[in-house]
């Protein structure tokens, strides 16, 4: 029986941003007001695979394009910025506060080896989309082991 342990560390770092995420919406209401917490918060972000590569869409609307950076390293993908309020109100008082500003982060781990040559990202309608081609991962090479019998 062969397990593959890849999937296994997916699925548990899945899981983990799960609790993570269920945690914080539980003990800590942390929206990034000018002068708020300096703690970044984490865009909605689906990454889901097709059979020639890996996508990761994520909801960044009202995010100036030129205030988003990507980084590859290690497996991981992270997406930083920053989202401004650029509303011309005075606000002197909420009734109800659901968008976020401020510093934004989101590191994703790629269970798959991908080809960091031929990464596209686009953003189009609020939505940043990265493509990550999967890379050819190599045959299993078929040796011969010679056997050396000993009496």
């Amino acid at each position: 029986m062969s397990i593959d342990y890849h999937i296994i560390k997916y699925q548990t770092d899945a899981k983990q941003n799960k609790l993570e995420h269920l945690f914080k919406d539980l003990f800590a209401f942390s929206k990034d007001f000018q002068g708020g917490s300096s703690a970044p918060w984490q865009p909605p972000t689906d990454v889901y695979e097709t059979p020639d590569e890996i996508i990761v869409k994520m909801s960044l609307s009202g995010t100036k394009p030129e205030d988003i950076q990507l980084t590859f390293s290690n497996e991981i993908l992270t997406i930083s910025g920053f989202r401004t309020d650029s509303s011309p109100h005075q606000k002197t008082c909420f009734y109800q506060v659901e968008i976020r500003y401020g510093y934004f982060e989101r590191s994703i781990y790629i269970p798959k080896p991908v080809n960091t040559d031929t990464i596209q990202a686009v953003y189009k309608d609020g939505f940043l989309e990265v493509v990550l081609p999967k890379a050819q991962q190599q045959l299993s090479k078929t040796l011969l082991i010679k056997i050396n019998f000993q009496e």
